[in-house]
């Protein structure tokens, strides 16, 4: 949520410039892990890790472990949205969303050309989408096929609130198509 919607509380405990930095960056930048907030902030380690606890233990922000990373988010996100977030965070996987999103029919060898991969990194990403019930596995004779089983909109509605944060051309292409301000 924007600084100038926040109750007089949060707007309290964001009275110091590098937390309403740190607040700020995380909104943006939602489902970065701690280096890339270390990176784009340029605030030093401890007192990074400081806010961060600090804003997460008065509820503006939540934390989230994924592996040996800690991501972090707005605190009024959507759980199924943080997971996706975590994915759209990682380029590989953020291209490969796109091309199923925006293809009827994606098979496994067009998705290997789309992202530019090898075809065994881009099936690692693969399963990892399917374990996390985001994508299906569609047999179709000897092809594979994958399709979304999260909502549509959603996924949408991601790619477009967060285009700028991804730094990508082609997610900023597709999601002109979808932007409905």
């Amino acid at each position: 949520m924007p600084y100038e919607y926040l109750n007089e509380k949060n707007k309290k405990v964001l009275e110091l410039e590098n937390r309403r930095k740190i607040y700020e960056l995380v909104r943006k930048y939602s489902g970065s892990h701690f280096r890339e907030l270390e990176r784009k902030s340029k605030i030093p380690i401890g007192i990074l890790k400081y806010h961060l606890d600090f804003l997460n233990k008065h509820g503006l922000i939540k934390q989230e472990k994924d592996g040996n990373n800690t991501r972090y988010f707005l605190a009024n996100i959507k759980f199924e949205n943080m997971k996706l977030l975590g994915f759209l965070r990682q380029k590989s996987t953020r291209r490969i969303l796109l091309f199923i999103l925006t293809n009827e029919k994606s098979y496994y060898q067009d998705i290997v050309k789309f992202v530019e991969l090898s075809q065994s990194t881009v099936s690692w990403h693969i399963k990892k989408l399917i374990k996390a019930n985001i994508i299906s596995e569609i047999k179709e004779g000897k092809k594979l096929m994958y399709s979304l089983l999260i909502d549509e909109n959603e996924l949408i509605k991601l790619f477009v609130y967060y285009k700028e944060s991804f730094f990508d051309s082609l997610v900023n292409k597709a999601a002109e198509m979808w932007d409905i301000n």
